[in-house]
């Protein structure tokens, strides 16, 4: 298939735009894809390496890339952990697109708060790295976690439960907190003392932003 070609000159700067932010978004992808792949076999001795092939800007729209996937991954699963959040609200197959809308929205929101837990810890504790860092790390976390979720939803759809059906559930949560730790320790620079709590703390911030979000929009919503 050929390229498409450049938009004119003196096309209208909305066309010119929209080009561009479709350009950069390929590019995000592809970036995203190639992570994706170096870290699906080693998602912890693969991250250091990953996250040094991405200049500032590539790994921040690598991580919102991931962040992304992470929320159609919940979205596509049903909101099993947006119920939890609710405190068993309902479901996102009992609410319509109101329910969509919880899910989607409280699952960006965790997304953000995991970056926001990321930023704090490595400002308290003097880690390394910069904005660019925290967005990755974040997104990294995440995914396994949503990949995870989606399996399970999958596997509960043709009639696999209990233990079997949770399993890909919890393999991902747990990749996604040894990638969380990984990321705090050997990219940051943060001891592996203070990491080991930090993992608990930055999952609670993104806990945190996600239930105030989801209690927000169970309250406007419904």
């Amino acid at each position: 298939m050929s390229a498409q070609p450049p938009p004119s000159p003196n096309a209208p700067d909305y066309q010119r735009a929209a080009r561009d932010a479709m350009d950069r978004a390929k590019v995000a992808a592809q970036d995203a894809l190639q992570t994706f792949m170096k870290l699906i076999y080693n998602p912890v001795g693969a991250l250091p390496d990953a996250y040094s092939a991405l200049p500032g800007q590539k790994a921040i729209a690598v991580g919102i890339v991931f962040c992304v996937a992470f929320t159609l991954c919940m979205v596509f699963a049903g909101g099993t952990i947006i119920s939890a959040l609710t405190g068993g609200f309902g479901s996102m197959g009992s609410m319509g697109f109101k329910g969509f809308l919880l899910v989607l929205f409280t699952s960006l929101a965790f997304g953000a708060g995991v970056g926001i837990g990321n930023y704090l810890a490595r400002l308290a504790f003097k880690g390394q790295g910069a904005v660019s860092f925290d967005v990755f790390l974040g997104g990294a976390t995440l995914l396994p976690i949503g990949i995870g979720a989606l399996v399970s939803s999958l596997l509960g759809l043709i009639g696999i439960g209990g233990i079997i059906g949770q399993l890909p559930a919890m393999v991902g949560a747990c990749l996604g907190i040894l990638v969380l730790f990984t990321g705090l320790n050997r990219i940051a620079g943060i001891k592996e003392g203070p990491s080991s709590y930090l993992v608990a703390a930055v999952l609670t911030v993104g806990g945190f932003c996600a239930y105030l979000v989801a209690r927000m929009l169970v309250s406007v919503l419904f």
